[in-house]
């Protein structure tokens, strides 16, 4: 080959090499962006429906504090809120496994602080069947179980919140995790 044909094709590869080289890891980093921001967004939205939920059945459970309604009247509303706690569950665990693979798990735990959120329903439950019971002792005690349970669902959900707002951040962040390659 001659050095008339042979100079412009080592120009073309030595410029074109790193020009795909560089397209590639557009590519790449553009879509670990992309795919952080669907994580933090889908545990941002786990949080919104989560908040929602408790939000409905403290409410209910606030009624019933308060003496506007009675403990029988609480069955739905635990029973719907149990149901979407299981499948927000269900969901944060998917969100959670992309947490520890992206070096998130330290930020904290949907799972767990849905978790919380459960056992306050939980507690809710047990109160108000006590109090369901018609003996005057347990009455009381049932009282002090749908309190507690009522405060511990307020705190479960700011968790809930907290801590899809801290994961969200932590995809977003300049440390998100990724250090190269495909993922």
């Amino acid at each position: 080959m001659s050095s008339g044909v042979l100079l412009p094709l080592l120009a073309f590869f030595a410029l074109g090499v790193p020009i795909v080289v560089l397209l590639w890891r557009v590519l790449i980093v553009g879509g670990e962006l992309r795919r952080d921001a669907q994580h933090g967004g889908a545990a941002r939205d786990i949080a919104r429906r989560a908040a929602a939920s408790l939000s409905e059945l403290a409410a209910a459970v606030d009624d019933l504090r308060r003496g506007k309604s009675q403990p029988d009247e609480l069955a739905g509303p635990i029973a719907e809120a149990t149901n979407a706690l299981g499948r927000y569950a269900t969901d944060a665990a998917i969100v959670d496994t992309h947490a520890a693979r992206d070096g998130h798990a330290t930020v904290g735990s949907l799972v767990e602080a849905i978790g919380r959120a459960q056992r306050a329903v939980e507690l809710i439950e047990h109160g108000r069947g006590l109090m369901l019971s018609g003996a005057v002792e347990l009455v009381g005690e049932g009282e002090t179980a749908v309190k507690r349970g009522y405060l511990n669902l307020l705190h479960a959900r700011d968790a809930i919140r907290a801590t899809a707002d801290d994961l969200a951040a932590a995809w977003a962040g300049p440390s998100s995790g990724h250090q190269g390659g495909s993922g």
